[in-house]
């Protein structure tokens, strides 16, 4: 049963005015003079008034008192999540030499929005253009002429020529579909696994170039591609004292020779691998891998011969001489033919070791776990380039004082600015100073709990509510008061919402970077959301008190993930001892499937699918509330193509135009993965679509007279494995977690084959010749 708040007095400013002058008859019959302008009159309006304002604040003393019960359950609201980014610092005009340093936390800004940089940045006198080989298939009297200069390439029988074009990788621009390549597609990807890097000075002496990069740390940023097809939370277990970035960057080394010239080299096609200052796991999600480069007679290109250029192991071709005029070497980034090889650390790489599938040393982040695994690394990259750096929609405050201890317990204190940001790139650090104590003059760090009512008695503790800024200290009992009148202080981070959502290019200012260096996001930001409000909170309060915080049922599973901040979520469907990779009929033990569906997506707004940072966020925010016996697969739908036809006919004085996109956007709308259904909360999962189900939604559509017919066509599988069309079909089965991607015809009269519609559009093919040709 629900319980009602009570009203303690429901009487409103004109029934209590009324109520007065009813009983002026009764205690005082000689007023007559009712009128407002009598000077009584006015006085009871006034008390009335003043009563009124009474009752209001005494009506609200149900419901403080139930929202102080339901804050002392101690289930804070969700706060605001910040925008998270990369950026690429650019020495445009400055001087040619090792630029500054960019400590971590150096503010950046996109007109009023803050980021701060998580990690160092060097800044180097140098730009990159990203290349890779994909495959090419000339024709045969190319591919006779190509044997024919490449005749020296062919020293044994076994050996064949492998054809490739160069291909710049795109930069992400606004309103486009990001480019993407795959490292171990050697179809329509790569041929050679690598991506290759171009370092290229900034219209200067090339010798000049290489002296300020000498010896210096170069920090390369990658954005993996978004679409992935999920993420799975497994059994932990033990990782290195090392993270793996996935790729392995080797950098050019040619042989020295005074005959090839000042920045040349010679010999054959041979790399060393880059010393790793830092790294972070760039094939799971977006980051930078920081590199030492070679001391200056190191930095060299090779002087090629005519036939050497592109060939075998050597750099892709050059054709613009404005690009290779400004080329100061190169770098590639190779997924190893072994990804677990490349988890095994060499401190000092050496030249005959140069090709192994290793890596050296990273950035120490202990031993761990690693939760968030996945079966193999994504190898589709979307972006990589130089000076780059994470940055963090976050605002550093430094010893903002509190005020002093009362003594009290439980003392709270507020600070200035909120939500607060705590993680490991952002610490949040509380200090005390108690003067009378036995360390006078001494700051004490105290220490951030969940519950302060677990907390013993002498234990220094604190709880902090990150939606709200206040921080709540012990009772005496359950931690240490403050002491009246210690000083108290905070450093913290602070900052998110959705101004953290900018655009490309939107992060362009710094006043920490000195004249002739600019800034910019070549991606747009991620991550932003806006907090929980109060009547959001208020609700999920029943939910945490069946799931407690953790994922055990059905229900925990869905309650938890629909309040997964910084994503905006449509839909979440919970499948018991369901595998995505097994038989849908096949139940696995301990193993639980989530399928999530943003509310909106920009590249499908009528089938939405989770990229990369969508599912790493679910996945981030579900591994601490999981069991940690349970395999938790997180995926998004599995679309099933289908062309529906339908064959209406209108009611007498009706526009046909009108009601056939009338009928479309209600059959549209029924099968929508968010809205379709009979009760729409989206079409629901293992439901098979009938052509009758299809009727009986464009019936209902105003101005249809009746449905002449329905048609219905599905991509599905052969039994050779190929995808073909089948029409026409009275029902189309979905399983597992497939759901219908419909394309909608309407039509007056007989419903046309959608056989028509299912037809792929024949592709226009240009042909990128291996050699342009040059007038």
């Amino acid at each position: 049963m629900s319980l009602n708040i009570p009203v303690l007095d429901n009487r409103s400013y004109d029934q209590l005015v009324a109520e007065v002058k009813a009983r002026i008859a009764v205690h005082t019959p000689e007023w007559t003079n009712l009128n407002a302008s009598d000077p009584g009159i006015t006085l009871l309006e006034l008390f009335a008034f003043l009563t009124d304002n009474l009752l209001y604040r005494s009506n609200r003393i149900p419901e403080a008192n139930r929202l102080k019960f339901l804050s002392m359950l101690g289930i804070p609201l969700q706060p605001a999540t910040p925008g998270l980014g990369l950026v690429t610092v650019t020495n445009a005009k400055g001087p040619i030499e090792a630029g500054p340093v960019l400590p971590a936390g150096t503010e950046l800004r996109a007109g009023q929005v803050a980021f701060a940089t998580a990690t160092t940045l060097p800044v180097l006198p140098v730009t990159a253009q990203a290349y890779i080989k994909r495959p090419h298939t000339p024709d045969a009297e190319s591919r006779q002429r190509y044997e024919t200069v490449y005749q020296t390439f062919l020293e044994t029988d076994t050996t064949m020529l492998s054809y490739y074009a160069p291909v710049r990788l795109e930069e992400p621009v606004t309103g486009k579909p990001d480019a993407v390549v795959d490292l171990v597609d050697s179809e329509h990807g790569t041929i050679d696994r690598c991506l290759w890097l171009a370092l290229l000075a900034p219209n200067a002496d090339l010798a000049a170039v290489r002296a300020a990069i000498a010896n210096q740390t170069l920090s390369i940023g990658v954005y993996p591609a978004a679409r992935i097809d999920g993420r799975a939370l497994i059994t932990p277990t033990m990782n290195s004292d090392t993270i793996d970035p996935g790729l392995l960057v080797e950098i050019a080394e040619p042989d020295p020779s005074p005959l090839a010239g000042e920045g040349f080299g010679i010999g054959p096609a041979r790399y060393r691998r880059l010393e790793q200052s830092y790294a972070e796991p760039v094939l799971e999600a977006p980051g930078v891998i920081q590199v030492k480069l070679p001391p200056f007679e190191k930095l060299l290109v090779w002087a090629f011969d005519p036939a050497e250029e592109g060939a075998g192991d050597y750099p892709p071709r050059l054709d613009d001489p404005e690009v290779s005029s400004r080329l100061v070497t190169w770098l590639r980034l190779r997924y190893p033919t072994d990804p677990h090889a490349a988890s095994e650390a060499e401190a000092e790489p050496s030249p005959e070791h140069a090709a192994d599938d290793g890596k050296d040393g990273c950035c120490c982040c202990g031993d761990g776990f690693d939760l968030l695994g996945s079966p193999e690394p994504s190898t589709r990259l979307t972006w990589v380039g130089v000076n780059a750096v994470r940055v963090a929609q976050a605002v550093q405050v430094t010893d903002e004082q509190l005020g002093l201890g009362t003594g009290t317990p439980f003392q709270v204190f507020t600070m200035a600015n909120s939500p607060i940001i705590v993680d490991v790139e952002h610490p949040f650090l509380v200090e005390v100073r108690d003067d009378t104590g036995k360390d006078p003059d001494t700051w004490v760090r105290w220490q951030e709990v969940d519950d302060i009512f677990a907390a013993g008695r002498d234990e220094q503790v604190y709880r902090l509510d990150r939606a709200t800024g206040q921080v709540t200290f012990g009772s005496g009992l359950a931690g240490v008061r403050v002491p009246r009148g210690a000083f108290v202080r905070v450093t913290y981070w602070y900052g998110g919402g959705l101004l953290g959502t900018q655009p490309i290019g939107a992060i362009n200012s710094s006043a920490a970077l000195p004249g002739g260096f600019t800034v910019t996001n070549p991606l747009p930001t991620w991550g932003a959301g806006a907090g929980e409000s109060v009547a959001d909170g208020e609700a999920a309060i029943s939910s945490w008190l069946r799931h407690r915080d953790r994922l055990v049922t059905a229900t925990d599973f869905a309650d938890l993930t629909r309040r997964t901040p910084g994503v905006d979520l449509g839909r979440v469907e919970v499948l018991p001892l369901f595998h995505p990779e097994a038989d849908p009929t096949q139940r696995v033990p301990g193993v639980v499937t989530l399928m999530v569906v943003p509310r909106s997506d920009p590249l499908n707004q009528q089938s939405p699918t989770p990229d990369r940072l969508f599912l790493n966020a679910v996945c981030a925010w579900l591994e601490p509330r999981r069991l940690i016996t349970t395999e938790l697969h997180v995926r998004g739908p599995e679309y099933l193509k289908v062309w529906v036809s339908v064959g209406v006919v209108p009611v007498p004085g009706q526009v046909p135009a009108v009601v056939e996109q009338a009928v479309a956007a209600a059959v549209r709308n029924f099968l929508s993965p968010l809205t379709g259904g009979l009760e729409g909360n989206g079409w629901p999962l293992s439901l098979t679509l009938r052509t009758q189900d299809v009727e009986a939604i464009a019936t209902r559509v105003p101005g249809v007279r009746y449905v002449h017919s329905v048609l219905m066509a599905a991509a599905l599988p052969s039994s050779s494995g190929a995808t073909v069309v089948v029409s026409p079909l009275p029902s189309v089965a979905l399983t597992g977690l497939q759901l219908p991607d419909a394309t909608v015809l309407v039509s007056t009269g007989e419903a046309q084959d959608p056989r028509a519609q299912a037809q792929p559009i024949p592709l226009t093919l240009v042909s990128v010749p291996v050699v342009p040709a040059t007038c």
